[in-house]
Order: structure tokens, then sequence, then C-alpha cells
């Protein structure tokens, strides 16, 4: 059995952990089974597709990696009233994301706040689509080792890749295109920007996409639904419990749930562990997914 042998293989990566054995093995024969003509990815960008932890360049401890959302606080063109209105929208709400006392019911209405006046602090700095590709390229994002790999597998055998994220999707096309890995097979589903017609962000598009909300978006009403609506079988990423929402606007058979479980590992690996069928722990790179890949044809 094919998949039999690719979770041993899997296993032996030190950073993969597979709770359900029996569970994982079946998903894995039937996408191997059923080949890349019936696949497609949905990934969050944020700390799945970035890494979540980077080396300061100065004093080179560890800190958290920019996320799309917190890229224009470090554009040079904000101004200090915009960074000091991000860092205390993020103090504010962030601790209140990660508090494990707090039902997902009860933070729902905080991340609402949280990305409204995040937007509307945004909004006010009247950018423009330079500013968006200068910010990109300011930012240094750090993308997690191996996704350009990944991206060039599936560009290079037509399975479609959506993006799925919370955040500011305008900054991640950029930053996706500054690093050459954004292809035709590629999709982003994020809070778009809303340009008038001297192109200056003027407002953001509705539905509002924060961090638990992600079910609430059906991809039957995207342009992208073509390309997938064949294809039954998803290989889900994810840092987040919220991301497994990810693919319930979409018909499928079969998802297969990768977790990034990047910090607080061993409070959260229980949860983890129950969630998603793989979990990659440490902020590692996207090994388990390219061994992955090489088994479907």
């Amino acid at each position: 059995m094919q998949a039999a042998a690719l979770v041993e293989r899997l296993l032996l990566i030190p950073t993969v952990r597979i709770h359900n054995v029996a569970l994982a093995t079946e998903k894995l024969q039937k996408i191997i089974q059923d080949g890349r003509k019936k696949l497609h990815f949905i990934s969050d960008f944020d700390m799945t597709m970035s890494r979540h932890w980077v080396r300061n360049k100065e004093t080179d401890a560890l800190e958290r990696n920019a996320s799309s959302h917190g890229i224009p606080a470090k554009y040079d063109k904000m101004t200090p009233e915009y960074k000091q209105e991000t860092a205390r929208i993020y103090n504010t709400y962030y601790p209140i994301e990660i508090d494990q006392n707090l039902t997902h019911d009860e933070k729902v209405p905080y991340m609402m706040k949280w990305w409204t006046e995040a937007h509307a602090s945004l909004v006010a700095q009247k950018l423009n689509r330079a500013d968006l590709k200068r910010m990109a390229e300011q930012a240094n994002l750090e993308i997690r080792p191996g996704v350009d790999r990944v991206l060039i597998n599936c560009k290079d055998t037509s399975v479609p890749f959506l993006v799925f994220s919370a955040g500011i999707g305008n900054i991640i096309e950029e930053i996706l295109k500054g690093a050459n890995m954004f292809y035709d097979n590629m999709h982003i589903v994020s809070n778009m920007m809303v340009f008038d017609d001297k192109g200056v962000c003027v407002d953001f598009k509705e539905p509002l996409i924060h961090v638990f909300n992600k079910s609430e978006f059906q991809l039957e009403t995207s342009p992208y639904h073509k390309m997938i609506e064949e294809r039954s079988n998803v290989i889900l990423m994810g840092d987040s419990l919220g991301d497994l929402q990810m693919s319930q606007g979409v018909k499928h058979d079969l998802c297969f749930n990768i977790g990034f479980l990047n910090h607080d590992i061993k409070a959260l690996e229980p949860s983890y562990f129950k969630a998603f069928d793989l979990v990659i722990e440490g902020d590692a790179n996207m090994n388990p997914v390219i061994e992955m890949l090489k088994h479907i044809e």
C-alpha cells in the first residue's frame, strides 16, 4: 500500500507528528489513487506560507515574522501616528485571539473590531498601488523554506493552489510576485482593497475575512471555482484551528489537513493532534508536503 509507505517516510521527519495514523493513511491512499487530476490545495498565508519566527538582523534574537497586516507599519512612508495605532490595535486584540480561556464565539466580535479598526487606519493613509509594491519590497518577509518548490510542483502539474488569508490580499500578491511565486494556477481569497479612479485605496471589499470566519466564504461565487469543481480532494495547510474552516466553502470528498504548530507547542499539541491529520512542529520547512507530492502522480 503506497500510502502506508508514505506515512512511514513522513514519520521519519523529526518535525512531523501524525496522531491518527490509520486515518491519515486512508486519506492519503485515496489522494494517491485519484491522482493529481482530482487534487487541489487550499493554504493560509501568514505563518503558514511565511515563517512564524525570524532572526532580528541587528540583535540576532528570534522575533515574530511580519504578517501581511503588519507589513504596512514597516513602510517608511507611514506616519508615526499610524505605527502607534497599529501597535495599539495589535496589543489590544492579539492576546484575545490566542486566549485559551475564551470560546470561539466570544472571540469573534473582537476579531471584527480588530480588522475593522486596522483597515480604517490603513485607508486613512491614502496608499496607491505603487506604495503596495514598495511596501512588499521593504518588508523582507521570510517565506517558509520549501514553499517555492511546492508552488512550482503544483504549477508544473496544473494543480490549482488557493491562498486563503485573513490578511491583506493585495500585499500578499505583491510579496508572491516579488518572489516570483505567483502562477496562473493560483488564486487569492483575502481582504482586497478598493481603489478610486486615481488609484488610491479608499476602502476594503466586503465581506471582511478574519481568522475565525473563513467558513463563511463560498468559493462557488468566485472565478476560481471553475478550476476546482471537478477536483474532489483537498490538501489544506494552516497554522491555526480557524484555518480548518477554509475548506467549508468548497464541495469536496476528502480534505487532508496539515497544521503548522509554530509556538506554544506543548500547550497546543492536544488540540492540533485532534484537528489536523498531520502536524509540522517548530516552524519547520515544507519538506513533508514535498514528500507527499512525490507520491502523487
